[in-house]
C-alpha cells in the first residue's frame, strides 16, 4: 500500500521565557515590546520545552489516523504541524493528498449530539 502520511523524527521545541523582574505589568511589556521588536524581549532565563521528540509513523492509504494522549503530549502541536499551521523544529512531514484536522475539538461540542454528528456538525 501507498503512504499518505510519513513522518520522519519529527521535533517541534518551544522556549519559554521570562522577563526580570519588575517588568511584569502590561504597560512594561507594551514597552518592551516597542523597544526591542516583537518576540525580542529581553530574558532573564529561559528554558526549552520540547513538545514533539523524534516521532515517526506511517499512515497507508484508507487508515484511519487518532491521536490520543494526556494533557501536554504534544496531540496539538502534531496536528498544527501536519496541517501545516506551524513548522518543526526538526524532522521532515511528507503528505499525499489534503489534511484537515479539528483542533480545539472540545470548544463547541454540543452535549445532546452523538460524536459523530458533533464531528459532522464542526467539520
Amino acid at each position: 500500500m501507498d503512504s499518505v502520511i510519513k513522518v520522519e523524527n519529527l521535533s517541534k521545541k518551544f522556549r519559554l521565557r521570562t522577563l526580570p523582574a519588575g517588568q511584569g505589568t502590561l504597560r512594561d511589556v507594551l514597552a518592551n515590546a516597542l523597544k526591542f521588536g516583537r518576540g525580542r524581549a529581553r530574558e532573564k532565563s529561559g528554558e526549552n520545552l520540547w513538545a514533539l521528540r523524534d516521532v515517526s509513523f506511517e499512515v497507508e492509504r484508507g487508515a484511519t489516523l487518532g491521536i490520543v494522549g494526556r494533557n501536554g503530549a504534544g496531540k496539538s502541536t502534531l496536528l498544527k504541524i501536519l496541517s501545516r499551521i506551524t513548522r518543526p523544529t526538526g524532522g521532515r512531514v511528507a503528505m499525499r493528498g489534503r489534511v484537515g484536522s479539528l483542533l480545539e475539538v472540545g470548544t463547541g461540542f454540543h452535549p445532546e449530539l452523538s460524536g459523530r454528528e458533533n464531528i459532522f456538525l464542526n467539520g
